[in-house]
């Protein structure tokens, strides 16, 4: 049997029944486009996992520019995101490692990132090669982007990173004043793990609600000294990243009491939890290994204590918003440019805005790799076939309708989530400057808050259909679905409840559409028509932005009558209020703020698309960015198709062709699969799963469910 590729055939454009008449295309339309059979892809069942995928390549040639592509996913710092994929990729440290300890896992998971932090720099750089705290002054965005890159590796590590870099360092930078709180030397300590640090904000009885955290920071005006005190159980710092064996410092927050007893809320205080030398815990620290978890167990969390633990007041205490007067005259008299107590908290925890923006980048490249593996595997797993070789196992699962219904709509989502986080990485960084400014810093709150949960949720869900759709393979440590599970579960909560973070993102909006204003505003073409008018067809671009405007519109509306009529029921408003979200419309809350960020997602894939209808690649990425973005609207349309219908914006004739035209875009993109996942720019050695590479070759030996390099290197395993 030959292989070669339809010559000028295109099949974005043609009917994608060609396929089931060896390459004789038939009517040049998207509305007829199901793939009903897939003999064309049928192959020898001894065909090698790289054969199989050449031979994919050239049955279905790829129909956009790859690195053009790459280029718009990758979004920013192209150069080093390259250098550390590279730099990871041909570095052994970095191989996955299964049947370890507990204690090799942490080890292994701190000489990664000593690896990434102390790598040396290229000729003539002054800076670090990947990370820096000082990022967050001179490129924020590069520190959204290690963390992606570093999520391809380790999900330990890259956890590490994001308390190291963002919540202990950059709560230092930020809240710290310089020459005072911190110093150059200091920073650099922290770029090079010399200082490890860790954040102590979440309590065992104070999560979500750590404003109410019991955590002590007394001032004691003699001594001129805070004294940190742990006053019960529920008090322990819980779940802090780093303590538990390699952080020498942590920022504790704690409700700062004046010389005069008076709360002033919650305060951060820089304080040495280990001896530098012998790495004991300090005088009055008391740490708690948590021991072994659901995952990512190279990450040391632990719990701490602090029994009347005295650092200065001047020194320790992050003082860019509040201090204690001690000059020759001063009596110690707190002085604070923020009022109110829970002011205060919200300015002081404001580096969990850019870690929900770190957690997000991390699970966006969880997303890639998983999809990675999942598409590579079926497009060269050989199973039954039809036909003249029935009952023979020719054909790639990745022809099978079942395999790109499964994963197409996720690589749709996944991409979505790339460009909805750019932009929102990019106007965080943009609205940094004026975080003092309450009214401009809502936006940042509202994107940071919505795009967490949307990417952490597309990350689970990617990962368990990939996991499932690659069957027992799926299952085996070594192809790397197992570690993936449990770094997902972890953002889920992590910086945050995904639920309570929509909580907020609906309060917000609320908040926002009192004032008039519409952070995504709809263009003249796009403004909702009325609900009677059928007339546009849900095809369109504009109807799709018109149809999520006016599902996130009616939900806001519902929301905002339900709240001004709870708040005006009695004298007790914010109690009423309370029990109206709480405990009647908590589904309504969570998807107004859902509605929100899928049409964010939606709205930056037009804006993409458009870019790309002005580039000069003859629009070949317009045109799969427009499949790309058709699909993931019909995914959100059946997500929610219940709703759509009982509120009168489709109906069951409507749906119909949305679904149909769901399966014809799935069989499309389905082909492209493999070309798309190569746009994520993942070398081979990085994905180190054996199913995404030779997995023939890799079983070739006894390799005790490891890293091999058989997978890898096909000279090697044509010996054997």
């Amino acid at each position: 049997m030959e292989y070669s590729a339809r010559n000028g055939v295109n099949i974005l454009e043609v009917d994608m029944r060609s396929t089931l008449n060896h390459g004789r295309p038939t009517t040049p339309s998207f509305a007829k486009s199901r793939v009903h059979s897939a003999m064309d892809a049928a192959m020898p069942s001894a065909t090698s996992p790289q054969t199989a995928r050449e031979i994919w390549s050239q049955l279905y040639p790829v129909e956009f520019d790859v690195r053009s592509m790459k280029h718009l996913l990758d979004g920013d710092n192209h150069a080093m995101r390259d250098d550390l994929r590279h730099f990871m990729a041909t570095n052994k440290l970095f191989r996955p490692q299964y049947d370890i300890s507990i204690h090799q896992e942490r080890e292994l998971a701190l000489q990664r990132l000593s690896a990434i932090c102390n790598a040396p720099p290229h000729a003539h750089a002054t800076a670090r090669r990947f990370i820096s705290v000082r990022d967050f002054e001179t490129n924020p965005l590069r520190i959204f982007a290690a963390h992606e890159i570093a999520g391809l590796a380790d999900g330990s590590m890259a956890t590490k990173m994001t308390v190291q870099f963002n919540l202990f360092g950059g709560t230092v930078l930020r809240l710290g004043v310089k020459g005072v709180n911190y110093d150059d030397a200091f920073l650099s300590d922290i770029d090079s793990l010399r200082a490890i640090g860790c954040f102590g904000l979440t309590e065992l009885g104070y999560g979500n609600n750590a404003v109410e955290m019991e955590t002590t920071a007394k001032y004691d005006q003699e001594s001129r000294q805070l004294v940190i005190h742990t006053p019960s159980i529920r008090a322990q710092k819980y779940w802090i990243t780093n303590s538990a064996i390699h952080a020498q410092f942590c920022v504790v927050f704690a409700q700062l009491v004046d010389g005069a007893g008076m709360q002033q809320g919650v305060h951060a205080v820089l304080v040495r939890i280990r001896d530098h030398l012998t790495m004991h815990p300090a005088n009055g620290v008391v740490i708690h290994d948590m021991g072994h978890k659901m995952g990512c167990n190279g990450v040391d969390n632990g719990k701490l204590s602090f029994f009347n633990v005295s650092v200065p007041a001047k020194q320790a205490l992050l003082r860019k918003y509040s201090r204690f007067d001690e000059g020759e005259h001063k009596n110690g008299r707190f002085v604070s440019t923020v009022r109110g107590t829970r002011e205060r908290f919200l300015k002081v925890a404001d580096q969990l805005l850019s870690g929900r923006l770190c957690i997000a980048s991390m699970m966006l490249g969880t997303c890639k790799l998983a999809l990675t593996i999942a598409v590579q595997y079926a497009a060269t797993r050989l199973c039954v076939s039809s036909g003249a070789h029935a009952g023979k196992s020719e054909m790639p699962i990745l022809a099978y309708q079942l395999q790109r219904n499964a994963l197409a709509p996720m690589a749709a989502r996944v991409v979505a989530c790339n460009v909805a986080l750019e932009y929102c990485k990019r106007r965080w960084a943009a609205l940094l400057v004026r975080s003092d400014e309450a009214k401009v810093w809502r936006e940042a709150v509202v994107l940071c808050c919505a795009i967490k949960p949307l990417v952490t949720w597309t990350a689970e869900e990617v990962v368990r259909v990939g996991r499932e759709r690659c069957g027992g393979q799926g299952y085996l440590s070594a192809n790397r679905f197992g570690s993936m599970i449990g770094f997902c579960h972890a953002g889920l909560t992590a910086e945050g409840d995904n639920a309570v973070l929509m909580q907020k993102v609906a309060k917000e909006l609320l908040v926002l559409r009192a004032s008039k204003v519409n952070l995504l505003p709809l263009p003249p073409q796009s403004q909702p028509h009325s609900p009677g008018d059928k007339t546009k067809s849900i095809k369109h671009v504009d109807e799709q932005r018109r149809l999520l405007f006016a599902r996130e519109n009616a939900l806001g509306a519902l929301l905002a009558k339900e709240t001004a009529l709870a708040s005006s029921s009695s004298s007790s408003g914010g109690d009423d209020v309370f029990e109206s979200w709480m405990m009647k419309l908590s589904d309504e809350v969570q998807l107004y703020a859902l509605a929100f960020a899928e049409r964010l997602a939606l709205e930056r894939l037009v804006e993409c698309e458009h870019a790309k209808q002005r580039a000069s690649d003859n629009g070949k990425n317009a045109r799969i960015l427009g499949l790309l973005r058709e699909l993931f609207f019909l995914d959100v349309v059946r997500r929610g198709a219940s709703w759509f219908v009982k509120n009168g914006l489709l109906n069951g004739a409507e749906l119909a062709v949305a679904d149909a035209r769901r399966g014809e875009l799935c069989d499309i993109l389905g082909l492209q699969l493999p070309h798309l996942v190569e746009a994520f720019g993942i070398p081979p050695e990085l994905v180190a799963a054996p199913i995404a590479a030779d997995w023939v070759s890799y079983n070739a030996g006894d390799n005790k469910g490891e890293h091999v390099e058989l997978s890898w290197n096909a000279a090697t395993a044509a010996r054997l």
